[in-house]
């Protein structure tokens, strides 16, 4: 039977029924038949770009140990609904080791090897959190280091994400679209919020960064420059100048103003316009294959963003003067 007293606090209050058994909940959050597993519904197919949510509820009294890897390609909030008792790994160190509260978070990164030992009756909301999307978030986000989705050491009590996690549970009583739209903007909303946290965190405990070694910086901008076309990968960069991605990212920004990945855009949109305006014949596809873009909507966004204009335009109003001559 489940204590409901664990739930003390909670705005929410289920039929124990609910609490009890594994319902099946296709639209919005589904119940997970294995831990940390989203099921795969023709009903609701996975999108590379929306975050996905999926609960792990039991009311066994009995302890048990579970183990998962977080897929690279997302990162997985954890939101507790109860009070239960775990005890907690994340690449074989421990996070937590005894009681936890409803409203503590912990967010697990990619490719993360993590293990959990239930002590107790639980129940806990997983957000699963395309790095895509996470990407975008922190793109609008003003500050000046890009802020990362990570957790504290430990898992951290947050009654914000409490409280929209719980709102989340409530959004199949919407109706279907009504329903995705609500969830999907709370979700925003979650990850927005844990973003600026975890960028708060960062700033307040990361020590001053020293610039990039000029040697280094050298090779690692000859390194961008001979690969303008190609797939370039922060660990490419980092692995170009001897550093780790980590500690060559904050390098690198403080030596030239730009995170790696935008001085990459940045040079890619300045060697377009070089082709935009001396290849005159060069279609505007063959002109963002050659400078790394795989489509030209891509590469019109991008460089719309830097330049101001989108790339036909850009390169018409550079062609006037001529013509006028």
């Amino acid at each position: 039977m489940c204590d409901s007293d664990s739930q003390a606090g909670s705005t929410i209050h289920l039929p124990l029924d609910a609490q009890c058994s594994s319902m099946h909940r296709p639209n919005i959050v589904d119940d997970e038949s294995d831990w940390r597993v989203l099921r795969q519904s023709s009903a609701m197919p996975l999108s590379p770009s929306k975050v996905h949510a999926s609960r792990w509820q039991a009311c066994r009294e009995r302890s048990h140990e579970l183990s998962a890897e977080t897929p690279a390609d997302r990162h997985i909030i954890k939101i507790a609904l109860r009070n239960t008792n775990i005890w907690f790994g994340v690449s074989g160190r421990t996070v937590q080791d005894g009681l936890i509260t409803a409203g503590m978070v912990h967010i697990s990164e990619p490719g993360a090897q993590v293990r959990c030992m239930f002590r107790a009756p639980y129940d806990v909301l997983h957000l699963h959190v395309p790095n895509i999307l996470i990407a975008e978030c922190a793109r609008d986000m003003n500050g000046h280091l890009a802020p990362e989705l990570r957790s504290k050491c430990a898992p951290s009590k947050d009654m914000i994400v409490d409280s929209l996690g719980r709102a989340l549970l409530d959004a199949d009583r919407l109706g279907d679209s009504s329903g995705r739209l609500y969830a999907d903007c709370i979700s925003i909303a979650i990850v927005t919020r844990l973003l600026a946290s975890s960028n708060h965190i960062a700033t307040s405990e990361r020590p001053k960064v020293g610039a990039l070694a000029r040697w280094r910086l050298k090779r690692a901008i000859e390194f961008i420059e001979a690969r303008l076309d190609k797939t370039v990968s922060l660990a490419d960069m980092a692995s170009s100048a001897g550093l780790t991605r980590m500690h060559f990212a904050a390098q690198f920004r403080s030596a030239t103003g730009l995170r790696p990945h935008e001085y990459l855009l940045r040079r890619r949109i300045e060697r377009a316009q070089e082709m935009l305006i001396g290849t005159a014949g060069m279609s505007l596809v063959d002109i963002a294959r050659s400078v790394g873009f795989q489509t030209q909507a891509h590469f019109t966004s991008v460089f719309k963003r830097y330049a101001g204009q989108p790339p036909r335009v850009w390169r018409e109003s550079r062609a006037l003067p001529a013509l006028g001559r």
